[in-house]
């Protein structure tokens, strides 16, 4: 990282391995997970929020993010969720919070995946992103 340069969210997302299908994949890897941090860093809590809150937001979205085909749906996000590996996300999502706080131990920084509601087994990896405190752990 560069001093005196601010780390974008976007450019630790670009590290994870996008688990879909190639000739399935309508929106940007890296989009669906800025979009998603955003409003949960904002008070979201469920996949139907996030998109509440990106079709809310979508011109100042678009300021940043190309979203070329639109805002995302709840079941998008469940199954970005599900598949993606969780210990990757966390691994960039602490990256990213280490570059703008840098004096907060990411240690501890819980930033893991999201169960989507009702969703198979095989979807549901055990951490949740709703547990995302940024406040050192008590001693």
């Amino acid at each position: 990282m560069e001093t005196g340069k601010r780390l974008r969210l976007a450019d630790v997302f670009v590290s994870i391995t996008d688990p879909r299908q190639a000739g399935k994949i309508e929106h940007d890897l890296v989009e669906l997970l800025v979009v998603a941090v955003n409003a949960v860093l904002v008070g979201a809590d469920t996949f139907v929020e996030i998109e509440l809150w990106a079709k809310e937001k979508l011109d100042w979205l678009r300021g940043y993010l190309k979203l070329e085909a639109g805002t995302p749906s709840p079941d998008t996000f469940g199954r970005l969720f599900g598949l993606t590996d969780p210990d990757e996300f966390e691994a960039a999502f602490r990256h990213w919070v280490s570059g703008i706080l840098p004096a907060l131990d990411t240690d501890a920084v819980v930033a893991t995946m999201a169960r989507p509601a009702g969703a198979r087994a095989r979807w549901m990896p055990r951490r949740c992103i709703w547990s995302a405190p940024l406040l050192p752990a008590p001693a």
